[in-house]
């Protein structure tokens, strides 16, 4: 059975702290959907796991889409589209699968394990990345403004 450390690493944290949360809350959500099918949990529990994630996951995407709007980060749309693309595909094959008779097939964890780590590594982590760098470019705040 997967833990998270099978799934999380410390290059995943983009060094802004609610993010990264939410991305731990989603790996966890992962793992325990997938670790329940294996133990032979029930399917009414799997399926409210896998409604959870998928929940999430929009709470997430519309969290993370907010702050890129607030920083005005430069691939924004990009992102977006990755985002709709996921949900899409959640919807599609995930719930689908998921909610017909509970089981969780290996290659979804695998696909969905997979996407959130490289959509983490390679877009999300650009994102603390460009925080910083506007941080540094703006210099310190002074007090009062």
């Amino acid at each position: 059975m997967p833990s998270f450390d099978d799934v999380w690493t410390d290059k995943m944290y983009t060094g802004i702290e609610h993010i990264d949360e939410h991305h731990k809350r989603l790996v966890h959500l992962l793992i325990d959907a997938f670790n329940l099918v294996e133990a032979g949990g029930s399917a009414e529990r799997v399926r409210e796991i896998v409604a959870e994630l998928v929940s999430y996951t929009k709470y997430h995407f519309a969290a993370e889409e907010r702050l890129m709007l607030e920083i005005k980060y430069p691939r924004l749309a990009e992102q977006r589209m990755a985002h709709q693309w996921f949900v899409k595909e959640l919807n599609e094959h995930f719930l689908t699968l998921s909610s017909a008779d509970g089981t969780l097939p290996a290659q979804i964890f695998v696909f969905l394990r997979d996407w959130y780590a490289d959509h983490i590594l390679k877009h999300d982590s650009d994102i603390g990345t460009f925080m910083r760098a506007e941080e540094e470019r703006k210099g310190p705040r002074k007090s009062g403004s």
